[in-house]
């Protein structure tokens, strides 16, 4: 019985129990029955000695008879009704077992099984189901984490070994452009440390938030100042359209900055010299909108939605020295997410610009 199946322990247990149920019936009927039957046999007058032991005879076996036959009939009943429901109750707890084991191995589970004898066992059941999904998309963003991560080292990493040997071997001169491209290439190393930390963070719900009332026009100006003496420098054309009223959010300001500079970075990078970037804020019903818009390259309809993933590039060939580590709006999602709202982008096309507009929930004071 030690390593049986469960449907053999509940069959087992089962009959153990009708057997022990049957056995006290009988025993029970047969001490008192017949004690009980000669006093009221007794009580009708018949004081004959033969016919009260020929009475007691038939008493004794027609109870037995009746015992018999209802032990038998109950025994088959409730066997079968027990055998119905070991199988309803073991078989899919033995199919979660199994899909327990396959999980534990790595293993995508052959079947999980659905609804259940019970409430307990449909919960169980859509709990694990869900939470076999969670580990399985869980691997599958670990292994693609691991695979861009490593195509996003090997760039700044070859550079720094071809400059290290070049070094070694006298080709290239010690001096200050060998020192600014190895200072470079670990500041993007770092960079891209750094941002893959803060992502896994906000992917795990983990990252820092200190949420209370913030008036957003003002972290949106210490954003738009952050940025006016590239933009001026670039002659790009860099303007805030704002109400005149305070617009209040319940948020975390420096989470909220940190998604506007990313946003208004991916703008200046993005936009031509000559092109105009324009931070919109308003209030829609019980929501703070706030608007970022270039007529920068543009974004197509197809990837408007997948510029979010990480480490993901318009243009995968191209590799940018100078801009962000593909991370910028994985976490400027995951943080608006955290404050209940919601980031998307839109554009009209190639070189028709593009906007992102973030819409947080407003907060009363």
């Amino acid at each position: 019985m030690k390593n049986a199946r469960l449907a053999v322990k509940l069959g087992v247990a089962q009959i153990l129990i009708i057997v022990i149920g049957a056995l006290t019936l009988a025993i029970t009927a047969f001490s008192l029955a017949p004690g009980l039957f000669s006093v009221h046999l007794a009580h009708t007058g018949e004081d004959s000695p033969v016919v009260r032991m020929h009475a007691r005879e038939a008493f004794v076996t027609s109870l037995s008879l009746a015992l018999v036959f209802a032990g038998v009939t109950s025994l088959l009943a409730a066997g079968l009704v027990s055998w119905l429901f070991v199988r309803r109750v073991a078989k899919p707890i033995e199919q979660l077992a199994e899909a327990a084991d396959a999980v534990a191995a790595h293993r995508h589970p052959r079947a999980i099984p659905t609804g259940g004898f019970t409430s307990e066992l449909r919960r169980l059941n859509e709990s694990f189901a869900r939470m076999s999904e969670d580990l399985e998309l869980s691997e599958q963003r670990r292994t693609n984490l691991l695979a861009d991560l490593a195509h996003e080292l090997r760039t700044p990493l070859a550079t720094l070994i071809a400059y290290v040997d070049g070094l070694e071997d006298g080709v290239v001169p010690i001096g200050s452009e060998a020192w600014n491209t190895l200072r470079s290439q670990l500041a993007r190393m770092h960079r891209l440390v750094s941002d893959l930390k803060e992502a896994s963070a906000a992917d795990e719900r983990t990252l820092d938030m200190d949420f209370h009332p913030v008036d957003v026009r003002a972290v949106a100006q210490t954003a738009v100042a952050i940025f006016r003496a590239r933009c001026e420098i670039e002659t790009k054309e860099l303007r805030i359209v704002e109400p005149t009223t305070s617009l209040f959010a319940k948020a975390d300001s420096q989470r909220l900055q940190q998604v506007l500079v990313n946003l208004l970075d991916n703008a200046c990078r993005h936009t031509p010299n000559g092109g105009e970037i324009e931070v919109r804020l308003s209030e829609h019903g019980t929501n703070v909108v706030i608007e970022v818009s270039d007529s920068g390259h543009g974004i197509p309809a197809d990837q408007l939605d997948a510029i979010f993933q990480r480490f993901y590039r318009l243009d995968p060939s191209r590799q940018t020295e100078s801009g962000g580590s593909g991370l910028g709006l994985t976490i400027a999602r995951a943080i608006i997410s955290r404050h209940g709202g919601t980031i998307q982008a839109q554009s009209p096309g190639r070189l028709k610009g593009s906007s992102f507009t973030i819409r947080i929930p407003t907060a009363r004071t």
